[in-house]
């Protein structure tokens, strides 16, 4: 699965500090990468042994993989060099196959129709994807299946606050029953390089650490 060049992103298990390396040797359950950048300082980072950290990688079939690992030992050959243990690809999580990996998170959310400036939700999330989001409906909404709809997202990503603006079409509206709550169904229809990387690792990272609780 995870191959000689193949660019590797890390996270601490606070997902507060970032890292971008490359893996340049790997075996069954060994990953050898060349010393990390942390994204933030742009600075080379000097991992210690024992430190464990969250990997993300885009396989040959496009789809995004993540996994838990620890920094194993440093070493220099011809570059310094990294030893990370590597537990084998059948024990890699897929956060997008034919669709993207959906968690439950609770997050601020604005919905607009799309064209008109009044009438907006202004709500919470269900749960999120890099594909879509399903978002908390407490009142009957006159929002209609295929309407087009503005998104403002609020996430909390690296210790900042980042507004996202997405485009998304309605597919599933279930009003609210008596007490029961309802719910909307929001498929992204487009969203910048940007943003879409950022749902992919912020909604890889709310997984892995819903999988060492025990939660998912």
């Amino acid at each position: 699965m995870i191959k000689v060049g193949m660019p590797l992103k890390l996270e601490n298990e606070e997902g507060e500090i970032t890292y971008r390396c490359k893996v340049v040797d790997c075996t069954e359950h060994k990953l050898i990468i060349d010393y990390p950048l942390n994204e933030t300082t742009k600075k080379t980072a000097f991992l210690m042994k024992g430190t464990k950290l969250n990997a993300m990688f885009i396989g040959e079939d496009k789809s995004v993989y993540g996994f838990s690992t620890e920094v194993k030992n440093r070493a220099i050959k011809d570059i310094p060099i990294i030893e990370l243990d590597y537990p084998g690809d059948k024990y890699l999580e897929a956060v997008q196959r034919r669709n993207f990996f959906r968690v439950p998170v609770t997050l601020t959310v604005v919905m607009k129709k799309d064209g008109e400036k009044e009438g907006s939700l202004q709500s919470f999330t269900k749960d999120l994807s890099a594909g879509g989001v399903c978002i908390h409906l407490f009142e009957r909404s006159d929002f209609k299946v295929n309407e087009e709809v503005r998104i403002g997202l609020l996430l909390k990503y690296e210790e900042k606050e980042v507004t996202l603006e997405l485009q998304g079409k309605l597919v599933r509206i279930e009003q609210p029953i008596n007490e029961q709550h309802g719910q909307l169904s929001v498929e992204f229809l487009s969203a910048s390089i940007k943003a879409k990387q950022l749902l992919m690792r912020y909604t890889l990272k709310r997984q892995l650490e819903l999988r060492r609780k025990g939660l998912l």
